[in-house]
């Protein structure tokens, strides 16, 4: 009897065990998404009246995937009923169904099996309550604008239209949605046929509604009509971001009796190093501020240096930062208690930029990188030609650390210069830190030409050079309209891309367009390779550069 009982319980211990889906363990890994292998209704079914849409895959799904990446159309007024079993997904719609209408079911790429691995484009199965089904399709691609690479796994809203007139203002759902494949590539299928507006997001919080830190792209054309001809859009969606949130200052707090650090929300850069756009104040009395600084580029942090405080509650008020765009961040009042800890930083030489022997263009920066802001620098910088003659520059910084040579005239062709650093700027005697510049002569240079072709005459293009060679610097030519070949000389050996844009409203840099109000990106196309340039060698493209015909 004792033994019958045991052999119960391990029965039901394995009833129980093989109810709740896990992953198979053993074997090679499983890389292969799931697949819609049947369904009921079945693929553009008509005159269906079940509410019931049974969903068999060819494996087991993960259950609460299934809720993230369901979207239906058009909207319900309430969710549906969600059951997942195994392989097997039951979908319970509100009943009845709206008459003569299409039905379309989309799952994206959050759909993943036991195992993690996610669809690597979305499926979408629609059927019709009515005798015809909705056969309108919509097709395009999206790339970055940044880069000209496709982009996957980004959002596509289409928005339906009463007119060709783009909308003032987005309804809180988009009326259909899908994601882009690997390739960038989206379709939607089974629309209404009439006019769609038509835009793709990077929606980090899910909530089907562009924020301003999303990516976006604007769709090229306000209107664009849903068809039979599943012909894809010649141009594509141009991801890009605007950033239109300003940095806070979150927080200030003393390192030592002379030294304070101001964190913000994100990295931020100094419209000035001035200490006097700064105001530190002790009640009623202004602190002089020595040093504003950062010890990067683009940080988070900003640093001061003062006179000796005194212990106790000071107020500082922010003085004149913007992040990496150039939103402004707000003068804001900061709270921070002064301590009496010595302060200990050393000034410290961190190196020259980008190398203590620099090979350079006449454009191409040279500097010096301290850890904190020094003293009369000018003074302990010793730069001479070859033939020993003392040549003129003048120091810029933007950051009060990394300090920038401008030298009057221009690095020549072939002129080599060095540098000499005193360590007596840092207190050290007796050394010296020695770089050497020497001006990239013509048998270094090459040069790259080639053909843009543009339908619009009436607005110039802009063509440039990208470097996917570290240290190289971006070249930008400018031509008329009507203008389509394009040179650019005295190009470094390296590796780059090329891209043109339409400038329509002549400010020298591409601009996304916007999603409210309506304002469209301005055309973009980039060369599909990248191209090596050679020391002597003209670089000319076999492809040309070419936009697509006007609407």
């Amino acid at each position: 009897m004792l033994l019958q009982r045991h052999k119960a319980w391990l029965a039901l211990a394995c009833l129980a065990a093989c109810a709740n889906p896990v992953a198979p363990t053993g074997g090679p890994p499983d890389r292969t998404p799931p697949a819609l292998v049947e369904s009921t209704p079945s693929r553009g079914a008509t005159h269906v009246q079940d509410p019931e849409v049974r969903l068999v895959f060819s494996e087991a799904v993960e259950p609460a995937s299934v809720t993230r990446a369901l979207t239906i159309t058009p909207a319900l007024p309430q969710r549906p009923d969600i059951r997942v079993r195994g392989r097997i997904v039951t979908l319970r719609l509100p009943s009845p169904l709206r008459p003569n209408t299409t039905y379309v079911l989309t799952l994206d790429t959050n759909l993943r099996d036991l195992r993690g691995v996610s669809l690597k484009e979305p499926i979408t199965l629609a059927f019709s309550t009515g005798p015809t089904i909705n056969q309108g399709r919509i097709e395009g691609r999206v790339i970055n604008a940044a880069t000209g690479m496709p982009v996957a796994n980004v959002d596509v809203y289409a928005y339906a239209l009463g007119d060709t007139l783009p909308p003032t203002t987005l309804p809180a759902q988009p009326d259909y949605r899908t994601q882009t494949d690997p390739e960038g590539r989206f379709r939607f299928a089974y629309l209404s046929e009439q006019p769609y507006f038509v835009i793709a997001l990077v929606d980090r919080n899910r909530n089907r509604r562009p924020d301003p830190d999303e990516a976006f792209a604007a769709p090229p054309f306000p209107a664009l009509q849903a068809d039979t001809a599943a012909t894809p859009f010649a141009r594509p969606w141009l991801l890009t971001a605007r950033d239109t949130l300003p940095p806070t200052p979150q927080r200030a707090e003393a390192l030592s009796n002379r030294r304070l650090r101001v964190r913000f929300s994100e990295p931020v850069r100094l419209l000035s190093p001035d200490p006097q756009n700064w105001y530190l104040f002790q009640n009623t009395t202004r602190i002089a501020l020595q040093h504003v600084y950062q010890t990067a580029e683009s940080s988070p942090e900003v640093y001061l240096e003062t006179e000796p405080l005194t212990p106790g509650t000071h107020l500082l008020r922010i003085g004149s930062v913007a992040d990496t765009v150039g939103n402004l961040a707000p003068n804001d009042t900061l709270r921070l208690l002064a301590v009496d800890r010595p302060d200990t930083l050393r000034l410290r030489f961190l190196g020259f930029v980008p190398s203590p022997e620099a090979r350079l263009l006449s454009d191409q920066p040279f500097g010096l990188r301290f850890n904190a802001p020094p003293s009369s620098l000018a003074a302990a910088i010793h730069l001479t030609d070859e033939a020993g003659q003392a040549r003129r520059f003048h120091l810029q910084t933007a950051n009060g650390t990394t300090f920038w040579l401008v030298l009057d005239p221009p690095l020549q062709l072939g002129e080599r210069l060095t540098l000499v650093l005193d360590g007596r700027v840092l207190g050290i005697a007796d050394t010296l830190w020695q770089a050497v510049l020497i001006g990239l002569s013509e048998s270094d240079l090459g040069s790259v030409s080639g053909l843009v072709i543009s339908p619009d005459t009436t607005a110039p293009i802009v063509v440039e050079l990208l470097p996917q060679t570290a240290g190289l610097p971006v070249r930008q030519v400018q031509l008329t309209p009507g203008d389509s070949l394009f040179r650019f000389e005295h190009v470094p050996e390296g590796r780059y891309r090329l891209r043109a844009f339409l400038d329509r409203n002549a400010n020298q840099r591409w601009d996304g367009g916007q999603l409210i109000p309506y304002a469209p990106p301005e055309p973009l196309v980039w060369l599909a390779e990248p191209l090596q340039t050679r020391p002597r060698w003209e670089v000319a493209p076999a492809d040309t550069l070419r936009f697509p015909p006007l609407p």
